[in-house]
């Protein structure tokens, strides 16, 4: 059993430092879990009060025993003490809402309060608490409304305030608990996760973050809700840069970190979200829907809706269905006359308020064998009069009476927020990015806990950094294709290689702390004759120790290839390199390791795609070469442990993919 789960759904609750005081956490604390009727045993704790707003009072922790649950509305430089009382007496985990830790600079009162809580789970500090509405336990500090009954949907947000908008949006319709982590002093939101996608009744959790925690635990717990179908969505905040290590090359310019998580997140079947809306609406779309791999049909009473729909449908790569002529008969028969029977489909408002004809129209609809997925859009004006909203009722009931009857479970759908009918989700796009996800097949569990393991084992050793010949000599040892070259520490020897490896030959200087070489001046191209060597080696020598003597390789298409360490997880980046890839940012991030195959897949999603496949009377680049190469660079990041691999550009050509310059750090 998780340890969270006591804690998740209590049956018991000491508040310390209850007070009956107006606005404090601890009597918000006590006036949610009254309100919402939480039927366990609730005792307060307070050295000098015998009760707050009813709730009886004992004076110390120690006699209100082993609860489930210890809420802990005190100053911050009580709570480690606290906590350690609360983990001595067996209770089942605690509740730190105080600020004043890490985030406040700290950190050593945070570290206390970890060591403080041995085993026993500590949510916070500087959180909002927990909320679990299957148990009507809204350990809250703000104040807090229980939708009716516990949906399907969990949140686990590292800002409070997150917390209070899910609550208090379309109140809380869909939530069953809550999570603000807070600091995650103690309990991770990775490790939240994990307990989620375990428990009974969730089927989707939204995540709101603001750091990129573990990557190992994120894996694992991204695993969990693979294993168990669980859909996630996030909301992570922060795109900077970070990592010393990477500062510059391109990989981190153009990736960032939040690139990096949001491919872990991808790789495992979840979705990303810029917006709290979003995060809600998208969720509460995954929990009602079902995973098929077929297409998707939307029907609507508007031409604008359905126009919109369809150019939504695209954006988001949702696959919507080209009806079977049977549909299309059996739509022409229940259409009005002028209608088109087509998909987006506008019924017209004439069957405005006609159950049966608009039942007829989405059966047929829903009854396609190439449709999974079936949409009803339909948006409810507020303060309409009671007749008005007669009509609107009885047009929705029609359509999800036909969807029934096909064997679909419409998905009822609002193009506005605020206007929403009851039960639809709020957004089209939020609507049409979960039947994205629901038409892909399921993740796979194995594969993301490989990415965790891998994530544990690779951790960068600290070392000198590498110049550009002795990181040549170590890809070339782990079979990425590089141009043939010799170091040169004079002018003469560099003469003398260009003449052992043929016109015409390319030149570069040599210095380990060296980046970016073109932008420095410190790469001289097209080099046929001895005079030009001498001359442009003596130039090269100046910026760096030495120079760098290769073959010249055809031109080509210009290719990034990088992998990187220092993110939430290793990751391999591809997409269109040269002076122009942070211009362009055209570019796929695989959490490695990562087989050909799989970079396959990333090289096919990108824009440029077309240009990489050949066409218009140009050969197709050596892909496979392409593929396999990028496969031993994230080989070689792993194997070596390294912080960088970048190889830009890799020259491809029909049949050859060669890394022209290289970047280990």
């Amino acid at each position: 059993m998780s340890r969270l789960a006591r804690l998740l759904h209590p049956q018991s609750i000491a508040i310390v430092g209850a007070t009956d005081r107006p606005g404090s956490y601890a009597a918000n604390t006590i006036g949610n879990l009254q309100r919402a009727g939480f039927g366990g045993r609730l005792v307060g704790v307070h050295p000098e009060r015998s009760q707050a707003l009813g709730v009886p009072c004992v004076p110390s922790l120690a006699e209100a025993g082993a609860v489930d649950a210890v809420v802990i509305a005190t100053p911050a430089a009580s709570v480690p003490d606290l906590v350690h009382q609360a983990s001595l007496l067996g209770c089942g985990g605690a509740i730190a809402y105080a600020a004043g830790f890490a985030e406040a600079g700290r950190a050593d009162l945070q570290q206390k309060l970890l060591r403080a809580a041995g085993p026993m789970p500590v949510i916070g500090p500087n959180g909002n608490g927990v909320v679990a509405v299957a148990a009507r336990a809204p350990m809250w500090g703000d104040d807090a409304r229980l939708p009716d009954e516990p949906g399907n949907i969990g949140l686990v947000t590292e800002s409070g305030n997150i917390g209070v908008i899910a609550l208090g949006h379309r109140g809380g319709l869909g939530l069953r608990t809550v999570v603000s982590t807070g600091n995650s002093a103690v309990v991770s939101a990775a490790e939240v996760l994990t307990y989620l996608a375990n428990e009974p009744g969730i089927a989707a959790v939204a995540l709101y973050l603001e750091s990129d925690g573990d990557g190992q635990q994120w894996c694992d717990a991204l695993a969990a809700c693979a294993e168990r179908d669980v859909h996630v969505v996030a909301l992570k905040t922060g795109r900077s840069t970070r990592g010393a290590a990477v500062g510059a090359a391109h990989t981190a310019a153009i990736v960032g970190d939040h690139g990096v998580f949001a491919a872990m997140v991808t790789e495992a079947g979840g979705t990303l979200v810029a917006e709290p809306g979003q995060l809600l609406e998208t969720a509460r779309a995954l929990a009602s829907g079902r995973r098929d791999p077929r297409d998707a049909a939307i029907v609507t009473c508007s031409g604008a809706d359905a126009a919109i729909a369809a150019d939504l449908a695209a954006d988001l790569r949702v696959r919507l269905a080209d009806l079977l002529p049977q549909t299309v008969d059996a739509l022409r028969a229940a259409l009005p006359e002028g209608a088109t029977a087509s998909n987006p489909l506008d019924h017209t408002a004439l069957l405005w308020a006609d159950e049966e004809g608009i039942a007829a129209v989405t059966e047929a609809a829903g009854r396609d064998a190439q449709v999974g997925h079936l949409m009803y859009v339909q948006d409810e004006p507020a303060h309409l009069g009671a007749a008005a909203a007669g009509e609107w009722l009885v047009t929705r009931q029609g359509a999800l009476l036909g969807g029934g009857r096909a064997g679909q479970v419409p998905m009822l759908v609002a193009t506005t927020p605020g206007q929403a009918p009851p039960g639809a989700i709020e957004g089209l796009g939020n609507a049409l990015r979960a039947i994205h996800v629901l038409q892909q097949p399921a993740p796979d569990a194995a594969r993301i806990r490989e990415i965790g393991s891998i994530t544990a084992a690779c951790a960068p050793e600290g070392r000198e950094p590498l110049d550009e010949y002795q990181a040549k000599e170590l890809a070339r040892r782990h079979g990425i294709e590089v141009p043939a070259g010799e170091l040169a520490q004079d002018a003469e020897q560099a003469v003398r290689a260009a003449l052992l490896l043929g016109w015409p030959v390319a030149l570069k200087a040599v210095d380990p702390s060296m980046a970016h070489k073109s932008e420095r001046g410190a790469v001289i191209l097209g080099l046929t004759a001895e005079s030009e060597v001498r001359l442009a080696a003596r130039r090269l020598l100046e910026l760096g120790t030495a120079v760098l003597v290769e073959q010249q390789v055809p031109a080509g298409i210009e290719v990034l290839v990088a992998a990187r360490s220092n993110g939430v997880v290793p990751t391999l980046t591809v997409g269109l390199g040269g002076i122009w890839a942070e211009a362009l940012r055209d570019v796929a991030v695989i959490p490695l390791p990562a087989t050909a195959g799989r970079i396959r897949v990333g090289l096919d999603s990108l824009a440029a795609a077309a240009v990489l496949h050949g066409g218009r009377g140009q050969p197709p680049a050596g892909l496979d070469e392409l593929c396999h190469l990028a496969e031993r660079v994230g080989h070689l990041l792993i194997a070596g442990r390294l912080h960088l691999v970048e190889a830009n550009p890799v020259i491809v050509g029909p049949g050859s993919a060669i890394a022209v310059d290289l970047l280990i750090r």
